[in-house]
């Protein structure tokens, strides 16, 4: 349930004093009449300034800023949506509700454009309305703060991902690497494991800056991706970088592209579903078979492998939506990434068990079947 707000201190800007005494009585008559019952209302607006000119908004907004704005956009000094533009250059962090005319629902939806959080049509506005749609535009606009935040917040979270703590691990990787021709034979050991530990850290690096950037989209925008040539290319870098027998099948005999809806960064998801399947292998050679499967709606990619397999208590906790924030899911931050990719373009991920060994990750993505053609 939401807080009430009280307090609330509201700067009404509207050249016309007849329609401004009628914006005060509506507001102070739904208060009063909320009170002889006994309802809360949406918010107790405690305190109106009114002004009649945006020189005069302005100068209040600078000097003592008011809790939310309800400004006309027609005033003597300012006609149009461009007022709000200058409100909000002058005062960015106070909501704004706009009143406009009986029929100006554009001149509405254009001030929303350029800074507003709402609007209100004169001829149909009732206290009741205001009260809420003042109410609305003060959390939203809170909202969009906190949003403004967290944004500024994970630019400086990347840019110490991707620069800071990527060249300090990078720079040990090379020293170490140096080290290897002079070393003791009785460290040599040692020396293999730091350099294993710290290109683990640099490798963490970089997919926590990929996560950083899906998470920091407003929207991760879709287009025709190639599935087969995706996975094609990752199966070849696995063969490349891992000891490991990787096959990748086609269950149709069609050997064209198989498109589907996705983002550029769909491979991704299968560097780190195949890494996923050998660092969990106990065999000294894994073996990981990537199978295609195409309908008019929806192709299935399985990646089975022949290692340890996953607990059934484990599979249950991945299955659920909020287990990328639980410590008990054993999520990874591979794991992580491949999970919230592949909300962000409508893909599921389910997992099974091979058999007679190991586990079966099970993609769907969306079908692309206009751009397949």
């Amino acid at each position: 349930m939401s807080i009430i707000e009280t307090d609330v201190e509201l700067l009404l800007v509207e050249d016309n004093h007849d329609d401004a005494r009628f914006v005060e009585r509506l507001i102070r008559e739904q208060q009063s009449t909320l009170d002889a019952v006994g309802t809360d209302a949406p918010i107790e607006v405690t305190t109106i300034h009114h002004v009649d000119r945006l020189a005069d908004a302005l100068e209040q907004l600078e000097t003592t800023p008011p809790d939310v704005v309800l400004l006309d956009l027609m005033l003597p000094d300012s006609r149009g949506p461009e007022t709000v533009e200058r409100v909000v250059e002058y005062a960015p962090d106070v909501p704004i509700v706009v009143l406009t005319g009986q029929n100006e629902t554009e001149v509405g939806v254009d001030a929303i454009q350029r800074g507003a959080q709402e609007y209100l049509a004169k001829g149909s506005v009732t206290g009741e309305m205001v009260l809420r749609t003042l109410r609305y535009a003060i959390e939203r606009s809170r909202n969009q703060q906190k949003l403004v935040d967290r944004n500024h917040r994970l630019a400086l979270l990347n840019r110490i991902v991707r620069q800071d703590i990527r060249n300090d691990v990078s720079m040990i990787v090379g020293l170490g690497d140096q080290l290897r021709e002079g070393v003791d034979p009785n460290d040599e050991d040692a020396v293999e494991t730091l350099l294993e530990a710290a290109q683990h850290a640099v490798d963490l690096t970089d997919t926590a800056a990929a996560v950083i950037d899906v998470i920091s989209a407003d929207d991760v925008e879709r287009e025709p991706c190639d599935l087969y040539a995706v996975l094609d290319a990752e199966v070849s870098r696995l063969r490349r970088e891992r000891t490991v027998d990787v096959t990748l099948e086609r269950r149709e005999t069609d050997d064209g592209p198989v498109i589907v809806s996705a983002s550029p960064m769909l491979g991704s998801v299968f560097e780190h579903l195949l890494a996923n399947a050998v660092d969990h292998s106990d065999r000294p050679t894994p073996r990981v078979t990537v199978t295609v499967e195409t309908t008019p709606e929806e192709v299935t990619v399985e990646i089975t492998d022949d290692g340890v397999g996953i607990p059934d208590a484990q599979k249950q906790v991945l299955a659920d939506p909020n287990a990328r924030f639980d410590d008990r899911s054993g999520m990874g931050v591979g794991l992580y990434l491949v999970t919230t990719l592949l909300e962000s373009f409508g893909g599921r991920l389910e997992i099974d068990d091979n058999h007679p060994r190991g586990a079966c990750m099970i993609v769907s993505l969306d079908s692309d079947a206009h751009s397949r053609g």
